[in-house]
């Protein structure tokens, strides 16, 4: 009697819990993990150590979660990342969380955020691809470890990179000038399309500031390392997110400071909720 007792003070406990707790989401977490370290690109200043070894730590702590659908792209082409988003996109509904993970190369142009192929001749609109997840799912979570640093200071003043099209908000821009690429700001620039509480950006460190692709080749860098400790564990993606920043922070000696953008209208536990305490 005394064990049926506890055992039903538990399952009211959680079912008051879930009354007073109207704003988590129970949707389902589509996942989409994007990365390239560039090693067939024709410019081998575009070479990096550890963006797909970031996406591999990421992937193995998702798989630990709740996150079932769990999509990879590895260094892909412009027809790649054209054809594995769209792909992606579709299977998105009015009631998941679209999960977006990028590392990789990263610029900001004229107040826009562009993502780099892995052939390292065609930049994909970030501010495109967020409006694109927001207006398929009930919420977009945009994670983005991209702003490492500039390799096209010593660029051909004639050369050139293609922007993918999507759906259509790239103002009418078809190519860039890695001339002008080439005195772009440091870092990524705050997205500009974040309307109401549709979604929310971490980034892996704050707006004109440089991310670090870590010391050691294939161990994966700083953020990455930090973020996949914390997003398989039960706690809510708030906590994540100031976690995973603090301990950034603390282990490039603030160097790097991970900062987040918009937000949410409801809490997301990616790996469930803390189970509550019986009495």
């Amino acid at each position: 009697m005394r064990f049926l007792s506890v055992r039903l003070l538990g399952v009211l406990a959680l079912a008051f819990a879930a009354l007073i707790s109207p704003s988590v989401a129970q949707a389902e977490v589509k996942a989409l993990l994007v990365a390239s370290n560039y090693d067939k690109a024709q410019d081998e200043q575009l070479r990096l150590a550890n963006p797909i070894a970031d996406l591999r730590l990421i992937r193995s702590s998702l798989r630990s979660t709740n996150v079932r659908d769990l999509t990879v792209l590895e260094e892909p082409t412009a027809q790649d990342w054209q054809e594995g988003f769209d792909a992606w996109l579709d299977t998105l509904s009015g009631d998941d969380i679209g999960l977006f993970y990028y590392a990789g190369h990263g610029f900001q142009f004229d107040g826009l955020n562009y993502l780099l192929s892995s052939d390292g001749v065609s930049l994909i609109p970030l501010d495109a691809l967020v409006g694109q997840i927001t207006a398929r799912a009930r919420g977009a979570v945009i994670i983005i470890d991209a702003c490492r640093n500039n390799p096209f200071f010593n660029a051909e003043p004639e050369a050139a990179l293609d922007i993918i099209e999507i759906d259509g908000t790239t103002r009418s821009l078809s190519f860039i000038r890695l001339e002008d690429m080439s005195g772009a700001g440091d870092g990524l620039a705050q997205l500009g399309n974040l309307r109401g509480l549709s979604a929310v950006a971490f980034f892996s460190t704050e707006p004109g500031n440089v991310a670090e692709d870590g010391d050691q080749p294939g161990k994966g860098s700083p953020f990455a390392i930090e973020f996949a400790k914390q997003i398989d564990r039960r706690q809510s993606l708030d906590e994540v997110f100031r976690k995973t920043a603090i301990a950034v922070n603390k282990r490039t000696d603030e160097r790097q400071s991970p900062w987040r953008q918009g937000d949410l209208a409801f809490d997301v536990f990616i790996s469930g909720m803390r189970a509550l305490p019986i009495p």
